[in-house]
């Protein structure tokens, strides 16, 4: 009797086949709609669009604190640098490119205003809130300000 050693035609097919089957999970986990490289993607824009913000908000405290340090230590100031938020307002610019972003529709005028900065790929929406009694930027966020509405009168009633 002649014994047979070795693999059949059978199981190389079979072994192929598992093999492409796992190719084509792994590829789609790759570079799917939901893959790794999709997700490695989105997290670039997102961890921009964090550091947009965050650049923002160290902007506006480092030219406060500039603004502070002048106005304290006797500095005379230009003529459109009387108040800090006009400071803030010349100086944002400048001061963000040192960061890689780039702003636009920064407004000084009182009240709750937004802006659009960009850095890379990310770009995000700032609100803030102007306040020129104070002298001030404070409320420096992504999420829009809510105002609460003004409750309807009872019917009936004056």
């Amino acid at each position: 009797m002649k014994s047979n050693k070795g693999i059949t035609l059978v199981a190389l097919v079979i072994t192929i086949i598992v093999l492409l089957i796992l190719a084509g999970v792994s590829i789609s986990l790759v570079v799917g709609d939901n893959g790794i490289m999709t997700r490695a993607k989105d997290a670039g824009t997102k961890t921009n669009e964090a550091d947009a913000l965050e650049s923002f908000k160290l902007s506006v405290a480092s030219l406060t604190t500039e603004y502070t340090a002048k106005v304290y230590g006797g500095e005379k100031l230009d003529e459109d640098e009387d108040t800090l938020v006009e400071y803030v307002y010349k100086h944002i610019t400048t001061d963000l490119q040192a960061s890689d972003c780039t702003i636009s529709d920064f407004k000084k005028d009182a009240g709750n205003q937004h802006c659009t900065v960009t850095k890379g790929k990310g770009t995000v929406t700032i609100y803030y809130t102007v306040s020129t009694e104070n002298d001030s930027i404070t409320n420096i966020t992504t999420v829009a300000p809510t105002t609460t509405p003004t409750p309807e009168p009872e019917p009936g009633t004056d």
